[in-house]
């Protein structure tokens, strides 16, 4: 008897511990974020004997059990969702300013009652009371658009906010990705395991997918380069830093995020900060206009325009010319944020004898196609309409993220019952070969004494 059996006997163990450690590994990192499963290949060895007889068995590796697509995947859902979310949260934030439509608070009521002032001053004009009331109430409406278009203009600035943090938290995961390449390259040179230094590559990836709607391209040496709608930002060990820059103006901005080195736009279609770009640039900006585009989404601030705008005309024309009740620091231009009270419009003792026919046409005004309680009704309309389109969204993305992270879970992650019976088969196998060791020696030492 040679050694061959020893040796044979000797591979399995070897290969069997090399499998239990392996499978010891996933069962360790089962919430390891971004962790991979691993997986211990076997291959039969050829001994050369002319019996036929093999060599054993050998780890012809350790690979990760990971799938590109299902990966590629799980960051486009995910980037998706992001996208929708941040869109979502921020025009939940704006939609506050519009408050409960069949609130008995909020500007639609107190319209109401402003006109409804009107209706009392039309049955006594000459009451000096009831047309202080009518200021009053006028006062109420003015102060509600300007409290709601403050609050549109801190969901804008929270939207800007988070973009900035958006970015800085990018540049920082881009300079750690090009660190890593550097490491993988290197280590995997040496023909050292780079499972550690990929798992965390992952990560990183998925988190600036999320965050900016980054996609990647694998190397051969492992290191990844990184682009976002085809701007390059990570290529090898050298990243790219990332900026918001405002190219518009401060009542007409327009925020972009560009690439420092070469000043190009990043025209991400997913991710955070192409959600929050979409919040700022067009539902929240400050813009005075209005969207001439049926497809567009109307900015919530020109829908509060219109209300001043048409309650501030609709009033001051039914008034004497040279006493509007309604002022604008810029003359005709009315604006939830501007318009005001003309503070001498109660002190004009000239009105009074001439308000009374005035005052009932006004009272009858209320809700008019043109007025600014038709246009209030329909901002919230349209306001509930566009968070309701967004909140759908977030529904079935969230959906969708979820399935495609469950389907490469199935393949990457760590199932522990497969593993446990994983374990128990290699456990098997090691006692197995420890057996025939233990029987060989046996055998070869009873040889021995008998000779």
């Amino acid at each position: 008897m040679s050694n061959i059996g020893l040796d044979i006997a000797a591979s399995g163990v070897n290969a069997a511990q090399t499998a239990m450690d392996t499978i010891a590994q996933n069962l360790s990192n089962t919430n390891t974020p971004g962790y991979v499963s691993e997986t211990a290949n076997l291959t039969a060895l050829s001994s050369g004997e002319q019996s036929g007889v093999g060599g054993g068995v050998a780890v012809a590796s350790v690979t990760q059990n990971n799938d590109s697509l299902l990966a590629a995947n799980v960051a486009q859902t995910s980037a998706a969702l992001a996208q929708s979310t941040a869109l979502q949260q921020t025009l939940q934030q704006a939609q506050l300013a519009f408050g409960n439509p069949s609130s008995s608070t909020g500007l639609g009521a107190d319209l109401s009652s402003f006109w409804k002032s009107w209706n009392q001053l039309s049955t006594n004009p000459t009451s000096q009371a009831d047309l202080q009331a009518v200021v009053d109430s006028a006062q109420t409406v003015v102060t509600d658009l300007s409290q709601a278009s403050g609050q549109i203009t801190a969901a804008y600035d929270n939207a800007s906010s988070q973009l900035t943090n958006t970015v800085g938290q990018a540049n920082t995961l881009l300079s750690q990705v090009a660190s890593l390449n550097n490491q993988i390259i290197k280590q995997g040179a040496t023909g050292t395991s780079v499972s550690a230094l990929s798992d965390q590559q992952n990560q990183l990836l998925t988190q600036l997918a999320s965050d900016i709607g980054a996609t990647w391209t694998a190397s051969p040496n492992g290191s990844v380069n990184v682009a976002v709608g085809g701007v390059t930002l990570v290529q090898g060990n050298w990243s790219d830093t990332l900026a918001v820059n405002n190219t518009g103006t401060a009542s007409t901005p327009n925020l972009q995020v560009v690439a420092q080195s070469t000043n190009a736009v990043l025209n991400a279609s997913s991710g955070t900060a192409a959600g929050l770009l979409a919040a700022a640039n067009i539902y929240l900006s400050p813009s005075t206009s209005q969207s001439t585009s049926t497809s567009q989404p109307q900015p919530f601030q020109s829908l509060l325009n219109t209300v001043a705008s048409n309650l501030a005309n609709l009033v001051n024309g039914a008034l004497p010319t040279s006493v509007p009740l309604f002022q604008t620091p810029t003359p005709g231009s009315y604006t939830a944020s501007n318009i005001t009270v003309a503070p001498t419009f109660a002190a004009n003792s000239s009105l009074i004898p001439n308000l009374g026919s005035t005052a009932q046409t006004l009272a009858g005004l209320y809700n008019s196609s043109g007025g600014p309680d038709a246009a209030w009704q329909a901002a919230v309309v349209n306001v509930g309409s566009q968070v309701s389109q967004v909140n759908n969204q977030v529904q079935s993305q969230t959906a969708t993220a979820n399935a495609a992270q469950q389907n490469l879970q199935s393949v990457s992650g760590v199932n522990q019952n497969t593993a446990l019976v994983e374990l128990m088969n290699f456990q098997s196998t090691y006692q197995a070969a420890a057996k025939v060791i233990t029987t060989v020696d046996t055998a070869l030492q009873s040889l021995l004494a008998a000779v």
